[in-house]
């Protein structure tokens, strides 16, 4: 079968959605066909563009990466918009989908696995991929449970017994600040980062529990100070030790 557009650019995808909007424009006059967004087959255009281009790398360097990875997963969001369109799915109920796709593709990203890449990549700025890790596994916890409330499927505040329910997502998320403290600090890394990172954790761990326990704002206003605080007397307690990278 030729391909009249192996590397993914080109015209060739414009060039398959013209002869499927040909098809479904000649479909409706000669029969009861109805098609009402026809329009949105352009918005597949991207998508089948990121699709052939992540096919392509796969072809080239006879393996599955990162790079494909995130080339394919690229084309699932103009994907998906352009099927809500030519469905006439509800918005209301089917939003959520696109926090899922952002956050599982941020979840995979920080995961720990080597890359080509990897070695023009500062080593402490590794140690970070905890951060992308967490959020996106919290995104993508929180668009399930939006998505299956949104559904009729769950009752999110039975499914987790508090009233902004939302919050454990926030915890889970921090969980990547103090995860990357630890990687930080235990590689030996700068202090600098290490404290940084916590002090970070922490503020989005107070924010997550102010949410989940209800509790007064205003807290915020005093404790996000007094960690700030406690992360700069132990920075500068700690100062001149490990601030240049990891021992041999």
């Amino acid at each position: 079968m030729i391909n009249p557009n192996p590397g993914g650019k080109g015209p060739g995808p414009f060039g398959f959605i013209l002869i499927l909007l040909g098809i479904i424009l000649l479909a409706q006059q000669v029969g009861n066909f109805s098609f009402r967004n026809w329009w949105a087959l352009f918005i597949l255009i991207p998508a089948l563009s990121a699709f052939g281009s992540g096919f392509a790398m796969w072809q080239k360097d006879r393996r599955f990466h990162y790079g494909v990875f995130s080339t394919l997963w690229g084309g699932i969001f103009p994907l998906f918009v352009a099927i809500m369109f030519l469905f006439e799915m509800d918005w209301g109920v089917y939003w959520p989908v696109f926090i899922i796709l952002g956050g599982f593709g941020m979840f995979l990203s920080g995961m720990p696995y080597s890359r080509p890449a990897d070695v023009k990549v500062p080593p402490a700025l590794l140690k970070h991929r905890p951060w992308p890790l967490f959020i996106g596994l919290s995104a993508t916890l929180l668009g399930l449970t939006f998505l299956f409330g949104r559904m009729g499927m769950i009752e999110p505040a039975a499914l987790i017994p508090f009233e902004n329910w939302w919050g454990v997502f926030v915890l889970l998320a921090s969980l990547g600040g103090i995860v990357t403290a630890i990687m930080l600090y235990i590689g030996k890394y700068s202090n600098f980062l290490a404290m940084t990172n916590l002090v970070g954790g922490i503020i989005v761990a107070l924010v997550g529990t102010i949410a989940v326990f209800d509790l007064d704002w205003r807290y915020m206003q005093y404790v996000t100070p007094i960690v700030l605080i406690g992360g700069g007397i132990l920075l500068l307690i700690g100062v001149g030790r490990r601030d240049s990278g990891p021992e041999s």
